[in-house]
């Protein structure tokens, strides 16, 4: 009886640890849920679109229409164990337009130009240290980008006005989003720390609408090749 009771108590404390070490890490699986912030440098060809025999953008650098992007992105997923995560992301990033691009569509002749870009997928997540107080991890993902620009304004062109309406979305395959960061736990179910990704991909469609006219082109860009978004920032996750 003393050798059962032993064992009895031996086990009770061996559950006792693992429940209290449970609770210090927090959730190991189930649903998790972020929100990233950060700033994206824009690289590479973006490509061009033509349009009567012309093209409207005077480069075909990426980074000759746009300064940089501020990024908000919102991650939904699940942790398969401790380490693996799978899940989505949603991206709705403000560009900066690089007005100090003369040839820029002309937005720095009277017209107002407002950018954005948008981007969905579904990426990977490894979780080095899940345990620790400080968790490393690193990820890979794919996804699909819309680029819209919006032109609205008078142009004045050898003396003679010009209005102008118009809003162009370029968009194509986002090819790999590569990842990593580290998560300080702030609470057992909630971490928050930097990260960084560099994302791959190429624009290979366009849809242009003249609002003034109501009327719409569209087709594929010319020049194609591939683009980069290089983003730094902070990631906050929850685990339920």
């Amino acid at each position: 009886m003393t050798r059962c009771n032993s064992a009895i108590a031996l086990a009770a404390t061996i559950l006792s640890v693992g429940s209290i070490a449970r609770a210090q890490v927090g959730s190991t699986d189930g649903f998790a849920f972020g929100l990233r912030l950060g700033y994206a440098l824009p690289m590479g060809t973006e490509g061009r679109i033509a349009v009567q025999g012309t093209t409207a953008t005077g480069s075909n650098s990426l980074s000759d229409d746009f300064k940089g992007m501020i990024p908000i992105i919102i991650d939904a997923g699940y942790r398969i164990n401790p380490s693996i995560y799978v899940g989505a992301f949603f991206q709705y990033g403000f560009m900066s337009i690089n007005t100090d691009n003369s040839s820029n569509y002309s937005c720095t002749t009277g017209i107002d130009c407002s950018a954005h870009d948008i981007q969905i997928g579904a990426n990977l997540h490894y979780h080095i240290l899940p345990a620790a107080s400080f968790d490393p991890w690193v990820g890979i993902g794919v996804g699909y980008e819309w680029v819209g620009l919006s032109a609205k304004g008078t142009v004045s062109v050898l003396g003679t006005s010009f209005s102008v309406d118009e809003s162009i979305r370029v968009h194509g395959f986002q090819f790999l989003n590569l990842q990593a960061g580290g998560d300080f736990r702030a609470t057992p179910d909630f971490g928050v720390g930097p990260f960084i990704s560099l994302s791959l991909g190429q624009y290979s469609s366009y849809s242009m609408t003249d609002n003034a006219a109501n009327t719409t082109t569209s087709g594929d860009m010319t020049d194609k090749g591939l683009h980069e978004w290089f983003t730094i920032g902070v990631r906050g996750q929850y685990n339920l």
